[in-house]
């Protein structure tokens, strides 16, 4: 018997040397920032980060958020009167006057093509009638879509003291407005025709995201600059189906950043089974001592490379299963966490029909019967 169960041990031992054989390990990209996340566009998956929910100054990504929050209240044909305050919003500004009307689709192609500050400004006043009132619609929908570390108090990403968000929010609203396909539209612009009404002819604006045209696949997102922020990017990019966004804040060289993380993304990490529909994912025992069979109502696949956080599960279930049971019955759900962000949860059921003993007895007596009658 002793023998028996050393062979297992060591046959175990050599199928996980197997599999770490099989699966090389790949070292996570270097960054020139300290505060930076690659998050999987399909499920919402952190792969890879750092110090992805600390607050920071943001800059000018806040203008995504921004974006959303307009499109929910503002049609792109309305127009918006430029006010005095709007003009003389600090740079980076597009030079708008006082007075001076513009569509909601002018404005947004100036606050998230061009990053300016003076767009921004006009579209919140329009959409609230205050920039402060709008600022809070911006954290009550940042809250919603699930960013609940973001607190802004202006459009346009100025400095100020309490204008805060995390890498983790940022991948999340970037996420979210790639969903949305006149910012996605806008996003993916390298260059795009902006009627300025100071000038006669459209003036051509130019992305501040130059990963655009370096980067293969590259759709998105916003950029940002603050001496307080530093040089930070929400970038995202497409391939063969795939959509992963980044994040880097801080940085001393965003675009690279950015870049090497994407290809990490793409290149660097696999597919994991970690729920598999109808596999048994634990037994319960019943009071009549019956193992009740537990399984998940659909796979879950997550990404994994070298430097993914942790991915944990985290179970809410009954545990005084009455029988008899069916098979497909509801007893709870499984929730899946990677670096203590939620990515989903499943209903887990009950994986066979579970009669009591009486049952079964009841059910012999009957057949017994029925065989007594028929002879």
């Amino acid at each position: 018997m002793i023998l028996k169960l050393l062979k297992t041990l060591m046959i175990i031992v050599f199928l996980q040397l197997g599999v770490g054989l099989c699966s090389p390990v790949i070292a996570a990209p270097y960054m020139s920032s300290s505060y930076y996340g690659l998050m999987d566009g399909e499920n919402g998956q952190l792969i890879l980060s750092r110090n992805a929910n600390e607050p920071r100054p943001v800059a000018s990504t806040t203008k995504i958020l921004t974006a959303i929050v307009v499109l929910d209240y503002a049609d792109l044909s309305e127009v918006a009167t430029v006010s005095e305050k709007a003009a003389h919003t600090p740079q980076y500004a597009i030079g708008l006057k006082a007075g001076q009307k513009l569509e909601i689709r002018e404005l947004l192609k100036a606050s998230l093509v061009k990053s300016a500050n003076d767009a921004a400004v006009v579209l919140a006043e329009h959409v609230a009638g205050d920039e402060r009132f709008f600022a809070h619609l911006m954290n009550k929908k940042a809250f919603l879509l699930g960013a609940s570390q973001t607190h802004f108090e202006n459009s346009s990403g100025l400095p100020s003291r309490d204008h805060l968000s995390t890498v983790y929010d940022l991948a999340l609203l970037g996420r979210y407005a790639l969903t949305i396909p006149e910012i996605a539209e806008l996003v993916k612009s390298r260059q795009i025709k902006f009627r300025h009404p100071s000038y006669r002819e459209p003036l051509i604006l130019n992305n501040t995201n130059t990963l655009l045209e370096s980067y293969p696949g590259a759709n998105g997102i916003k950029t940002g600059t603050t001496n307080a922020a530093g040089k930070c990017l929400v970038a995202s990019a497409q391939r063969n189906g795939r959509q992963l966004i980044a994040v880097t804040l801080h940085a001393a060289n965003r675009q690279a950043d950015c870049a090497r993380l994407l290809d990490y993304g793409f290149h660097e990490t696999r597919q994991i089974t970690i729920l598999a529909k109808e596999e048994t994912f634990k037994e319960i025992p019943s009071h009549g001592g019956q193992l009740i069979p537990i399984v998940p109502e659909r796979d879950v696949v997550l990404w994994i490379g070298e430097g993914t956080p942790n991915i944990e599960k985290r179970v809410y279930m009954d545990y005084q299963i009455k029988i008899p049971v069916k098979k497909g019955t509801r007893v709870g759900s499984v929730s899946i966490f990677a670096d203590n962000k939620h990515v989903e949860s499943v209903p887990l059921l009950v994986g066979a029909d579970i009669n009591s003993h009486e049952n079964k007895i009841e059910n012999w007596l009957r057949n017994f019967l029925s065989r007594l009658k028929e002879s």
